[in-house]
């Protein structure tokens, strides 16, 4: 795949993940029925015979049971849907020849995902019947620009086995943790990858390590990059395509963050019209480190390149694919 910006190869993908997946985002879809409910759930019940049940809501209790009027306390957690429907018609029987019920849901609680990282709705999502880790993100507002090459997936213990080949389990904590390459799950090119998200999973998306190119430069941006890379100044160069004509590479800086200071920045000069003529060695550049290149007929102060570097650097679109 050519460079390309994410958010709107994620934009795609989110479009086909909720006009495809979401179907009980309405409480009367047919796949409602096959919702399996749990703690927390909410829920009507019409007995058409029975007045006493219409009208009301009832909510599924933390021991997975439903008090309903005549018959008291109901098993519910665990059942679909349907299910539930079909043995509440059973314990009906006592009060009615043939019970004529109808189970809907009005509010899913029971199971909840964290979405945490570099997505555009961070918090928690609500499963709402079977979805897969595309679906997921896709309820999370899509990844943003910056996000990383990996997702991480840590699943609960008595929500089973986390099929992934990377996997591996906490001895503490019985928790299983793996990841997965995002491109395999976003591009859908790996249906492996895609796994389905079970209840209480935690997803998280790390950021992408990114670095800047701004000034007089073809393409100025942040260019996210592969997991681990390093890039050099002349590489940093190459992927903003190169100079303008107008541009000075002998006044080139590199504003990079102070350690242990998350709002300063210091000024490296590097001189890239002497490294390209081969007379100086490349510099390497550390995560979010901006190389900036100023105009040959700029004469601003240190104080002011940096001023402008950080400035720019905000708005910048994320490129990547490097």
């Amino acid at each position: 795949m050519t460079v390309i910006r994410l958010a709107i190869l994620i934009a795609a993908g989110a479009c086909m993940a909720v006009s495809g997946t979401d179907d009980l985002a309405n409480p009367g879809a047919k796949s409602t029925s096959q919702y399996v409910l749990g703690p927390n759930d909410q829920i009507s019940v019409e007995v058409v015979e029975l007045p006493e049940f219409n009208n009301r809501s009832y909510r599924i209790d933390a021991d997975g049971s439903v008090s309903l009027p005549l018959i008291g306390r109901v098993p519910a957690a665990g059942l679909t849907v349907a299910q539930f429907q079909t043995a509440l018609e059973g314990r009906l029987k006592s009060q009615v020849r043939n019970p004529h019920v109808v189970t809907g849901m009005i509010e899913v609680r029971s199971q909840p995902v964290s979405v945490m990282g570099s997505v555009n709705n961070p918090g928690t999502e609500m499963l709402q019947g079977p979805k897969t880790l595309f679906d997921v993100l896709a309820m999370a507002g899509g990844l943003k620009p910056d996000a990383g090459d990996v997702i991480k997936i840590t699943r609960q213990p008595d929500e089973g086995h986390l099929a992934l080949a990377n996997a591996v389990v906490d001895p503490a904590t019985g928790t299983t943790t793996a990841e997965v390459n995002v491109r395999d799950v976003v591009d859908l090119r790996d249906a492996g990858a895609n796994i389905a998200v079970r209840p209480h999973d935690a997803i998280s998306v790390p950021r992408a390590q990114v670095i800047y190119v701004i000034g007089n430069v073809r393409k100025a941006g942040g260019f996210a990059l592969s997991q681990n890379r390093r890039v050099s100044a002349l590489e940093a160069l190459s992927l903003a395509e190169g100079m303008s004509p107008n541009a000075a590479p002998q006044s080139a800086r590199i504003a990079r963050r102070v350690p242990g200071n998350t709002t300063s920045r210091q000024q490296i000069p590097v001189d890239l019209k002497r490294i390209l003529a081969g007379k100086a060695e490349d510099v390497t550049l550390l995560p979010d480190d901006i190389l900036y290149i100023p105009d040959n007929a700029a004469r601003r102060t240190t104080g002011k390149i940096l001023e402008t570097a950080l400035a720019t650097a905000s708005g910048l679109v994320i490129w990547r694919g490097f």
